[in-house]
């Protein structure tokens, strides 16, 4: 008989679980305990195949929630145990992993953060990304208050490469979606962000259209 969720965090020893190579081991263990027996191995195959995952279980969002509400509140008096778990998470990529990524970021004191909470969010991605995990992680912080970026920092970051174009991209779209005018500045980052994605497309035409 498989673990529930509660038995699993309740039976873990997490004191001694401080290094990020064994957090990681034991998260894959707790994506496990939330998946529906409905879900079919070759489903979720298939969605990790398509979306480049290192692997992707099917666990629900709420379990997700629960999880990463226990790590923030059971590291709490460790928060540099969450913050260096963080990039560790976006690179390993799981699909569980990204969510996970995006509700603990958007949910930690952002005060512990070097950086601002955008720029660390940058620092995290990789050449290529899923553009569906980009948009997923812009919209937890928005949901969690986290306000939009100044045009000097989305312009440092729009600056660092395609992927990072992207993330602008997806930031602005959250200001549009606010009824926010767009300033000239960030209307022109939108008009030269690159990608043949159709999620960007239709992004980039709905604000340059409005």
């Amino acid at each position: 008989m498989s673990l529930t969720l509660d038995d699993f965090l309740s039976n873990t020893d997490w004191s001694k679980i401080n290094r990020k190579r064994k957090l990681l081991s034991t998260l894959r263990e707790a994506y496990t305990c939330g998946v529906p027996a409905m879900v079919t191995k070759s489903l979720t195959d298939r969605l990790k195949v398509a979306g480049k995952y290192k692997f992707y279980l099917g666990t629900p969002p709420d379990i997700l929630r629960r999880i990463a509400s226990f790590l923030i509140t059971e590291y709490n008096y460790k928060p540099k145990i969450i913050i260096n778990l963080l990039p560790a998470l976006w690179k390993r990529h799981g699909k569980e992993d990204a969510i996970l990524y995006g509700i603990i970021l958007a949910n930690i004191n952002p005060k512990l953060l070097d950086e601002n909470i955008w720029i660390f969010f940058s620092k995290s991605l990789r050449i290529q990304e899923p553009a569906d995990d980009i948009m997923s992680v812009c919209e937890e912080l928005i949901r969690a208050t986290h306000s939009i970026p100044s045009e000097e920092i989305l312009q440092k970051i729009f600056q660092k490469g395609l992927i990072h174009q992207q993330l602008v991209l997806f930031i602005l779209f959250q200001k549009y979606k606010k009824n926010t005018k767009l300033t000239k500045k960030e209307l022109m980052m939108v008009e030269k962000c690159k990608g043949d994605n159709d999620l960007i497309l239709k992004i980039k035409a709905k604000i340059l259209n409005n």
